[in-house]
């Protein structure tokens, strides 16, 4: 038994029968998912309930409850949540047809439904607070609670109330709760595509990455850092926590960092900004885009192309920091023996990046993410016997299939618990009134419409993961945008970039403090560092709404001149903020100046802005920069 403090999403050591269980629930639900990939899914109450079921039963097996639990095995309370959790779903499965059949809240629930019903309920919540923390089961539970006591509530958020009868007929024999359209999501394209990060890792492509990354960068000024911003944007995308990111490519890159100079705290920021972008970066965008997709009815694909040119905006902005921090510092880069060879790595590697780019082909072609993000698990998979170095082994192959499922489980009860609080926000109506509260509070400005969702956005974000804040406060404030005006996609966007936003502004801060530990640098300090190296998840959202930049189909012309002068506006920026540029200081004015010619070339893409006025500020800000860089060109 460990002594250790609890931390919710820490794992046990199984053997035995326990280890063999869990494998069989872990293989047997990846098996089904990559089935129905390829041959077609079941009905959604057949699909859902054996995703759902079968990671609680993972949950239960691989999740302590609390510090007391052992860590070698599942203790007493774990077997009988498995039972229960393996019971619901036969249950479900026996009366699949029934439920399929019955009218909602007017055919009689049976004693059996409500038993099987409330167990469901109670186990989501206990299976969120062992993966995530008591965050997300008191806020998924003060919903339900919200949804009973209806009539005694204030006026504003007073409604009829809900049986409980009905709240199980709700939660557990419609397509309205449990089984919404969330774990749809959830029990197709994350699981598939957190399995495409699952199948890289297990290949062990994602090293190769990194190799090519060191091999690109490495020898450049701050080379590390550098390395962090592509090797993070690389494998953020296909990661669905940032603080994982950081795990996984910061164990690296950060004692690099520091090894060429940057102090603790500058390397664990810039490791968090760069991972943070990840959930942001085309063509997978972590598993955010795919709930987004759901959420507003179109393609994924759709996501994916107008997100290209903010991801690439907020990369580009990070470079210029890391670049202008390194040469501020005179920083070196890696010498060449320590570097892979660009050239060797990618003819011996090459054919790895085969899968990402059929997946690419796919999606444009017009086939669903569901099947190209099998396909392309699959292919790789096949690809990995190419060499050696990247082949799976018989154990390996079967591990990878449980893999598949134990990463999902870690994010299974949060899933759920979200669907928990979406069904009740829309059962008592809290939708409409949201709404209406945050006009009112806004007296209809949109400037401080957005400015509320941005702070309500932070506070979410500091207690649930990325896509849990969106789906929240996307069913909470994204009618509020509507009413306004707002494009459906464009405000959406807003809010999922919005969802960021706690992983690097402190005071919670959790990527960062993940950073810190293993920099050795001060968490909160290591917070405040990140801040400017992350603005444009502060400034970009606002382009979405006054700007062309996501009309990259429809006119693309104007979101590529919109994106240079974002573009621009970034690196004055960062010029401002570091008081250097090229390879000399810059001075006080000069800073001021460069900070004025941000805002020029920002409001320079505002569609409200009448051309000739924003080609002036365009010309303006531009030759404050050209100015800037031709008198600090040569160190004095």
């Amino acid at each position: 038994m460990s002594e250790k403090k609890f931390s919710p999403g820490t794992m046990r050591s199984l053997s035995g029968f326990p280890r063999a269980l869990a494998y069989v629930c872990g293989a047997s639900l990846t098996l089904v998912t990559f089935y129905t990939a390829f041959r077609g899914v079941f009905l959604p109450l057949v699909q859902r309930s054996i995703h759902l079921c079968l990671l609680l039963a993972l949950t239960f097996l691989w999740f302590p409850a609390d510090e007391r639990s052992p860590r070698d095995r599942p203790s007493a309370l774990d077997w009988l949540f498995t039972a229960l959790s393996l019971a619901v779903l036969v249950w479900t499965l026996l009366n699949n047809h029934r439920y399929m059949t019955r009218i909602p809240y007017y055919s009689k629930v049976s004693a059996l439904d409500m038993a099987a019903g409330t167990v469901l309920v109670l186990l989501v919540l206990e299976s969120g607070r062992r993966t995530l923390g008591l965050f997300i089961t008191i806020l998924a539970g003060a919903l339900i609670a919200y949804a009973f006591a209806g009539p005694l509530m204030p006026q504003m958020f007073a409604h009829q109330g809900v049986s409980f009868s009905r709240f199980i007929d709700i939660m557990y024999m419609t397509d309205m709760g449990l089984w919404n359209s969330l774990m749809g999501t959830s029990s197709t394209l994350l699981f598939i595509f957190i399995a495409f990060g699952a199948a890289l890792q297990a290949t062990h492509t994602d090293s190769h990455y990194m190799d090519i990354s060191l091999a690109l960068a490495g020898s450049k000024p701050g080379g590390p850092a550098k390395v962090a911003v592509i090797s993070s944007a690389a494998m953020g995308t296909i990661s669905g926590s940032t603080i994982a990111n950081v795990v996984s490519t910061g164990t690296l890159t950060i004692p690099l960092m520091k090894k060429t100079g940057y102090s603790p705290e500058e390397a664990g920021a810039i490791e968090t900004v760069a991972s943070a972008g990840g959930q942001i970066m085309p063509p997978i965008m972590g598993t955010g885009a795919f709930i987004l997709a759901d959420f507003i009815g179109r393609r994924y694909f759709d996501i994916v192309q107008v997100s290209v040119l903010p991801a690439i905006l907020f990369y580009a902005t990070l470079w210029f920091f890391v670049d202008l921090k390194a040469k501020k510092k005179g920083l070196l880069g890696l010498p060449p023996d320590q570097l892979p060879s660009f050239r060797r790595e990618m003819g011996r590697y090459w054919h790895m990046f085969l899968p990402i780019l059929l997946l690419l082909g796919l999606l444009c072609f017009g086939f669903t993410p569901f099947l190209s993000g099998a396909a392309c698990c699959v292919l790789i998979l096949a690809f990995s016997f190419v060499r050696p170095e990247t082949r799976l082994s018989l154990r390996g192959f079967f591990k990878a299939l449980e893999d598949c499922s134990v990463s999902v489980a870690k994010i299974a009860g949060v899933i759920g618990c979200a669907a928990i609080i979406v069904s009740m926000i829309n059962t008592t109506g809290l939708m409409l009134k949201s709404t209406a509260i945050i006009l009112y509070l806004s007296r209809g400005s949109l400037l401080l419409t957005i400015a509320i969702e941005g702070l309500i956005a932070y506070v979410l974000g500091m207690g649930l993961p990325i896509s849990t804040a969106y789906v929240i406060l996307a069913t909470l404030g994204a009618p509020a945008l509507k009413e306004l005006g707002i494009p459906l996609l464009a405000g959406h966007l807003m809010i999922f970039w919005f969802s960021q936003l706690s992983t690097i502004t402190p005071p919670v801060c959790m990527t960062a403090f993940a950073a810190a530990g293993i920099s050795g640098g001060h968490p909160m300090k290591t917070g405040f560092t990140a801040l400017p190296l992350g603005s444009t998840f502060y400034a970009v959202p606002i382009l979405f709404l006054f700007s062309n930049i996501l009309n990259v189909m429809s006119r693309p012309v104007a979101a590529c001149a919109d994106f240079a002068c974002a573009l621009a506006g970034a690196y004055c920026f960062a010029v401002g903020v570091e008081g250097f540029c090229r390879r000399a200081p810059v001075g006080g004015v000069m800073r001021a100046l460069m900070l004025a010619a941000t805002a020029m070339f920002f409001a320079a893409t505002f569609t409200a802005v009448p051309d000739t006025v924003s080609a002036a500020l365009a010309a303006a800000a531009g030759a404050i920069l050209v100015f800037c860089c031709a008198t600090h060109g040569r160190r004095r």
